[in-house]
């Protein structure tokens, strides 16, 4: 069954770690790959308040609205037709009860509890996730709006080559329990109002890195994305097939 839903991303954040592809490997099921540089794997997180989200005929003010929090790997799926390169969720975070339920029911981006505050101004962002399960999902993000500066160890050779690797990939992919189909999640937007500004990030703290012992990860960028619609279908699949040799 395919449905499309349709909202707005008012706030949005985005960060890009490296770390150790080694370290990552086994939280990918049958049918996906890491996308990797050299010997690194990234994280994708995402802050973000969606309003109005709601299926494509229902009215705005059927829609429901909420802060999420999510951490994605970048992943390739090889499928008979295409060669998928997105998104892996792995863990996500929501404060409203309604879109956990329809999202876990609808989705593989795997919502749980949280407290969530976001605040974006015209000086930067602040972050703060509380009251995870066990603190699983507590994070706290302090940020202002800067230059685009790669970082001293970037494992980039440019902030341009980081950003071209590292630019937002709008599919989810999760495969089935057998690997044999891949499950795709589509975001279409008006790519011409996709405009990011750079982060400088003084305090980061993410305590499902500490779970998954990410002793090595490093911001390589950080972003704030200016107010967009969206869209999302759902319900999309592939056949997969081996990935070819070498």
């Amino acid at each position: 069954m395919n449905i499309t839903m349709v909202g707005r991303l008012s706030d949005c954040v985005l960060l890009a770690y490296r770390t150790p592809a080694a370290s990552v490997a086994h939280l990918l099921p049958n049918g996906l790959e890491l996308v990797t540089h050299g010997q690194w794997a990234f994280w994708n997180i995402v802050a973000c308040r969606v309003e109005a989200m709601r299926p494509i005929l229902c009215p705005r003010w059927m829609g429901s609205s909420y802060l999420h929090v999510a951490y994605r790997l970048y992943v390739r799926a090889h499928a008979q037709s295409e060669v998928l390169d997105g998104l892996y969720f792995v863990r996500s975070d929501a404060d409203s009860l309604p879109v956990r339920l329809l999202g876990n029911a609808l989705t593989d981006f795997r919502f749980h509890k949280a407290t969530i505050a976001l605040l974006v101004d015209g000086e930067g962002v602040l972050l703060s996730v509380k009251g995870t399960l066990n603190s699983a999902g507590d994070a706290g993000l302090r940020a202002v709006f800067g230059t685009p500066t790669l970082a001293s160890d970037s494992c980039f050779e440019s902030y341009a080559q980081a950003q071209r690797f590292l630019k937002y990939r709008p599919i989810a992919l999760s495969p089935d329990r057998r690997g044999r189909r891949i499950r795709v999640a589509e975001v279409s937007r008006d790519e011409s109002a996709w405009r990011e500004s750079p982060l400088s990030v003084s305090d980061a703290r993410w305590a499902f890195f500490d779970r998954l012992a990410q002793r090595d990860v490093r911001l390589e960028l950080a972003t704030r994305v200016e107010p967009l619609d969206y869209r999302w279908r759902l319900g999309r699949s592939c056949v997969l097939r081996r990935p070819p040799d070498g």
